[in-house]
């Protein structure tokens, strides 16, 4: 866990999204459960079979013939739901918040959260995916390592994508180019 970073954003989104846009929306942030637009991936695995049957997902074997795992792409936040972090101050949660008013409607977004390494791809392209829904003036974010007492890398809405900057230099994301995989209708 010494590689976990706080993560904070804060947008807004427009208010015309889609139902199914929204429903996978909650289920990336934690909020609700998996849309069934959101499909399953399989994974053939012919030859690492008995490492895979050592890793605990049992291989079924398809129409073809040959061995695969069936498995659902994971969200970017398991638990939008408020509670303690583990290794930051204060609670980790998720909020999304329908809101109309003179100026129009939009989807209040707001989510801390504490991530490791290990899920930077599925952030990554949830971020990217929701830059193109959002007004760059309605977004506010940063990523803090757990143990500085300030944020290190501000994160701002740059020609429809989410970049990084630190010290006022723009910086290459510390997730790097794997968020093109991720599904996000």
């Amino acid at each position: 866990m010494g590689d976990v970073h706080e993560l904070m954003i804060a947008m807004d989104l427009r208010g015309d999204l889609p139902d199914a846009e929204v429903a996978e929306l909650r289920w990336q942030v934690g909020l609700g459960p998996r849309p069934a637009h959101v499909a399953e991936q399989t994974l053939i695995v012919n030859e690492v079979l008995d490492m895979m049957r050592d890793g605990g997902e049992e291989p079924v074997q398809d129409e073809n013939g040959d061995w695969v795992i069936k498995r659902y792409p994971e969200p970017a936040w398991c638990d939008g739901s408020p509670r303690a972090a583990s290794k930051i101050p204060g609670v980790g949660f998720s909020s999304l918040v329908r809101e109309g008013g003179a100026s129009g409607e939009r989807w209040a977004l707001t989510c801390r959260w504490e991530i490791h390494p290990d899920g930077h791809a599925e952030v990554a392209a949830l971020l990217d995916r929701l830059a193109e829904r959002c007004d760059d003036a309605r977004f506010f974010g940063y990523l803090r390592w757990y143990e500085h007492a300030e944020p290190d890398t501000m994160l701002r809405i740059r020609d429809g994508k989410v970049v990084t900057y630190r010290d006022g230099e723009f910086v290459s994301p510390m997730w790097g180019d794997e968020a093109d995989e991720m599904p996000f209708a």
